[in-house]
């Protein structure tokens, strides 16, 4: 599932970046809203800023880097970041295609009622909407965030629909998506850098033959080091994000191509079809031929 055109959402202006602590006050959104939703190209660097709102950042197309605490987090299509009130960062240019979606929570909403009796549980993202454990931001895989992207649609909807203005659907969907978002166990309080990026290009580039041993060998590091690694940066094992991107390469196979199942099973690498099949069918839930049925 896709977000929303974020060409329907509020666009900032060239000018508005240079206005980000008062980013409320942007023509596009009243000041009373507690919710509001603005969409921007990257095609120019946002500069260094904080504000008094939590912000969630979608990146719906394209890369980006957000500058956190002078750390480049490079934030992946439809990865999440979440900020919180004390979070100052920048994002800069790594595609000049890349699109982004911004969330923007103000505290007031968890001063009361149903917000505020969720704000008081003792889990990890009550934690750190709290500023409990010093952390500044959370980042979520595009793996992790896919599940919710039904709930997320859905306020990016209501939004349009409402004339850019947040409802009462609205709220009910934001602490739906607090409250899963609150059992996640793919969270990373670090986030993609430069050396987790490189090893995630490196298994696109090979995905048919590449294990974690011989990335291990191209990086210089033993396979024990470079596991803890990227999954502590990408909320993924290796084996989870070579598994992946053969699912991806396999579902680009079977919508755009005639070849057979045996045949995209040899050319993502796998030697047994019937383990592709078997892989294919758990990760997807459907089997290769049915989801071929569902895309042509």
């Amino acid at each position: 599932m896709k977000l929303i055109d974020s060409n329907k959402l509020p666009k900032l202006s060239r000018n508005d970046f240079f206005k980000i602590p008062n980013l409320v006050r942007s023509s596009n959104i009243p000041n009373s809203e507690k919710i509001f939703v603005v969409s921007h190209d990257l095609d120019i660097p946002v500069p260094f800023h904080k504000h008094d709102f939590y912000e969630f950042v979608f990146i719906t197309n394209g890369i980006a880097i957000s500058n956190i605490n002078n750390k480049d987090i490079y934030l992946l299509p439809d990865s999440l970041l979440l900020m919180n009130l004390h979070s100052a960062h920048s994002l800069k240019v790594k595609d000049p295609k890349a699109q982004v979606i911004n969330i923007c929570i103000k505290p007031e909403i968890f001063a009361g009622g149903v917000f505020a009796e969720f704000l008081q549980q003792d889990n990890y993202l009550c934690n750190f909407l709290c500023d409990k454990g010093n952390n500044s931001y959370l980042y979520f895989s595009p793996t992790s965030l896919s599940r919710y992207l039904p709930i997320i649609n859905g306020i990016l909807s209501e939004y349009v629909t409402n004339n850019y203005h947040y409802n009462y659907a609205m709220l009910g969907l934001l602490l739906i998506f607090f409250d899963q978002l609150s059992h996640e166990n793919y969270y990373s309080y670090t986030g993609i850098d430069s050396l987790s990026l490189n090893v995630i290009s490196a298994i696109k580039d090979n995905v048919q033959t590449i294990t974690v041993q011989q990335l291990a060998q191209n990086f210089g590091y033993s396979t024990a080091y470079l596991s803890r690694y990227v999954k502590k940066h990408t909320t993924l094992t290796i084996k989870e994000i070579i598994m992946q991107e053969k699912m991806k390469q396999a579902k680009k196979y079977l919508s755009e191509t005639n070849y057979s199942v045996e045949e995209i099973s040899r050319l993502i690498g796998y030697k047994s079809v019937s383990y592709f099949f078997k892989t294919f069918e758990k990760q997807n839930n459907v089997t290769p031929d049915q989801f071929r049925k569902t895309v042509k």
